[in-house]
């Protein structure tokens, strides 16, 4: 690997992030950003705002406003939370720009072209009531397959099932609450089942992506793939290039149809890199046609199928020989309490609320231990309150002010430069089962291995009780500063901000990234380059 592109899922702008976003994909896209940059990779991180789903219709039509009116007042919010969490994008843009336009119908006419496209009458749900088809998230009922209520008209968020017009129960309007229909009208088709093999030899190559995720892809695969519609009777959204298709591919109608939102939005990937190459005089092909170029995509497992197998399907049908994912970094649902996310139930925590009570490296630290990477997870008060109070003030926070105040006010600062290689050893095995987990994105394995070097410095002094043993505190206290001096870059893609700060107090530069320069291995500490004068304790307890 010499290049990682990293995707991270676009949020739409229909309401506030919850911190399942901040675990499902912001601060797992984050965090492996961090790790790729500290090993000299050139590293490329791209998302924006998703601004072209019915979740933003849907909200303008309960409050009577435009579409755009809801785009102006998230959009500033999202910001604000990237800038808050210092999350390290390279480009943070949104499907509204004319770039993401011009790509998205480049796009759709390359696979029209290529034969991957076809038109079809079909039936969509129609609301007599209100006189209009009514996009899939308009509608809600029984599922056909587990029979669960309230869901909608695209999928089920209880079985997982992709649903398609005519396969709820008792459908209705979530608007008006009045029965729906079924009407014919007529969209385009994106031919998976003619793409399915390009996809199954791309999918069997890939056994290195979680077993779950693996193990869906294939499932989907051998039901057989079928054509999928990428229009909607909408009136938002990106346009569909009337003059640019020929005659008789055209439909019999363009009035009030769109891209469907699934389509565009993971061409945002493209697009947003793209726009990027344009700002800053690059190439984009350095990221999309380059081999060494390795691509790392970030979301939800409700988005699973849509990376795995969508995405892939409409770069294959580009025929451009671009870039596949190589590793989609699927996680779970975090749930609160046992409760799934809801805001109308007040099942929520606001992402920026929760930083900035907390401090951002607080909310890092737990989500790192109960990310969602294998199993659905949960996120409970009291234990956010335990794991912060035990393991990261009593374990980081007791180590590191124990070892700065006698480095300080007990031997004035002096110390001897002598390695212990039971110390050497534990932080060089650190880094290098880090680096082999982190390649996976195995985040939570990899954390916990920098708590266990933390718990191992605090035996270390335990054993050794500088405070009794005065000949050997000068080496005791240089090594365990040797510990603390490269956990600063261990703990780097982790927690940044604690990072920075065991920097300062050690009078160092904060850590660098370097294209070429790989910064994550075991380095000497040599005692002169460190001062340390602020003892303050860098952690204080919490109570929620």
């Amino acid at each position: 690997m010499k290049k990682i592109f990293i995707g991270a899922a676009w949020p739409y702008v229909n309401g506030d992030l919850h911190i399942g976003h901040l675990a499902g994909y912001l601060i797992p896209a984050d965090t492996f950003s961090r790790f790729c940059r500290i090993l000299g990779l050139e590293t490329l991180m791209v998302s924006g705002t998703d601004c072209h789903g019915t979740p933003i219709t849907l909200e303008a039509d309960k409050r009577n406003v435009k579409p755009e009116d809801i785009v102006s007042e998230y959009t500033p919010k999202i910001h604000n939370l990237i800038r808050f969490y210092d999350f390290t994008f390279d480009i943070f843009t949104s499907t509204t720009t004319q770039n993401h336009k011009r790509i998205t119908q480049e796009f759709f006419l390359r696979l029209l072209k290529n034969g991957y496209i076809f038109k079809q009458k079909t039936f969509q749900y129609y609301s007599p009531e209100e006189n209009r088809f009514l996009p899939d998230r308009y509608v809600e009922g029984k599922c056909s397959f587990c029979l669960a209520e309230g869901q909608r008209g695209d999928q089920c968020e209880k079985c997982g099932k992709v649903l398609n017009p005519g396969e709820l129960i008792e459908p209705k309007s979530k608007l008006t609450g009045s029965k729906v229909i079924l009407k014919e009208t007529e969209h385009y088709f994106l031919d998976y089942s003619k793409l399915q093999p390009k996809i199954e030899a791309y999918v069997r190559e890939n056994h290195h992506w979680r077993s779950f995720v693996y193990e869906e892809t294939i499932s989907w695969l051998k039901k057989g793939l079928e054509p999928r519609a990428i229009t909607r009777d909408l009136d938002w959204g990106v346009e569909i290039p009337i003059e640019e298709i020929p005659e008789n591919l055209r439909l019999d109608n363009f009035d009030h149809k769109r891209f469907y939102v699934w389509f565009d939005a993971v061409i945002g990937y493209f697009s947003a890199t793209v726009e990027w190459a344009q700002k800053n005089n690059r190439d984009w092909r350095e990221f999309w046609q380059n081999k060494e170029c390795f691509h790392y995509y970030f979301m939800g497992k409700d988005n699973l199928i849509f990376h795995t197998i969508f995405w892939p399907g409409q770069i294959l049908g580009q025929n451009l020989n671009l870039n596949l994912p190589y590793f989609p970094a699927v996680n779970n649902f975090l749930f609160l309490e046992g409760q799934k996310f809801s805001k109308s139930r007040g099942v929520i925590i606001d992402s920026l609320e929760i930083g900035e009570k907390y401090g951002s490296d607080y909310v890092r630290f737990y989500l790192n231990l109960i990310l969602p990477e294998e199993k659905d997870s949960d996120f409970k008060w009291s234990d956010f309150e335990k794991r912060i109070n035990g393991d990261l003030v009593d374990n980081l926070g007791n180590f590191l002010q124990r070892v700065f105040v006698f480095y300080r006010d007990k031997l004035k600062g002096k110390i001897e430069r002598e390695v212990d290689n039971e110390i050497k050893e534990k932080i060089e095995n650190t880094y290098k089962l880090i680096r082999e987990k982190m390649i996976k994105v195995e985040i939570v394995s990899s954390f916990n291995l920098i708590l266990d070097l933390i718990r191992e410095g605090n035996k270390y002094l335990e054993k050794n009780e500088p405070w009794k043993n005065l000949n050997l505190a000068p080496k005791t206290i240089y090594n365990s500063l040797l510990l603390i001096f490269n956990l600063r870059k261990i703990l780097n893609p982790f927690l940044p901000e604690t990072s920075k700060i065991i920097s300062q107090r050690l009078n160092l530069k904060e850590i660098k990234y370097e294209i070429g320069k790989d910064n994550y291995l075991f380095e000497i500490l040599d005692p002169q380059e460190i001062k340390i004068e602020k003892i303050e304790p860098l952690f204080s307890k919490i109570k929620v």
